[in-house]
């Protein structure tokens, strides 16, 4: 009998990713329910409530994502400030911010699963580099994939077929320790 998982997101091309990537090995149900996002630098710290609240409200097993983008140049920035952090200074500020400095970076995303006796997290990192230059591709859902290269790449994932990016992705790693757990 395939899993079924309450997956706890308002965004809908981070729901669709997840699904394709999990296949028929889960069943996920997108859930956008209220919850309060905590304010901490710890992505683990923000993964771990967020998985709280969101078992209490629906008291059946959930999964819940946190990704950040975390550029070399500085630590653990902007990480849980990612989407803020682009809100406040948009690619102009992103690019005078990294200006003379390394363009590594990662995103890191954190998958909470939980239910009535286990609470356990999953984590993915898939590296790349921030571009100069603003990819002619843009979802508003991810704002950071129009900068941002992944190694073995040579254009912003944006870019990349999803098709493509669910191969290797930092969510894909994560899910594929989801999966291997729940069996």
């Amino acid at each position: 009998m395939m899993r079924k998982l309450n997956f706890i997101t308002g965004n809908k091309s981070k729901f669709m990713e997840a699904k394709l990537i999990l296949g028929n090995r889960a069943k996920l149900i997108q859930k956008d329910i209220q919850i309060i996002e905590p304010r901490s630098t710890k992505q683990e710290e923000v993964v771990l409530e967020k998985a709280r609240q969101a078992f209490q409200q629906l008291k059946a097993p959930v999964l819940v994502d946190d990704t950040g983008i975390y550029f070399e140049a500085y630590k653990d920035f902007p990480g849980t400030a990612t989407k803020l952090v682009f809100q406040a200074i948009g690619f102009k500020g992103i690019a005078r911010l990294l200006r003379g400095s390394k363009r590594g970076a990662y995103f890191k995303t954190l998958l909470c699963y939980k239910d009535s006796t286990t609470t356990k997290i999953f984590e993915g990192v898939w590296r790349g580099r921030i571009t100069n230059k603003l990819s002619r591709e843009f979802n508003p859902d991810w704002e950071y994939n129009s900068i941002f290269i992944p190694e073995g790449f040579s254009e912003p994932l944006a870019e990349i077929p999803l098709e493509v990016r669910v191969k290797q992705s930092h969510r894909k790693n994560a899910l594929d320790k989801l999966v291997r757990f729940l069996k």
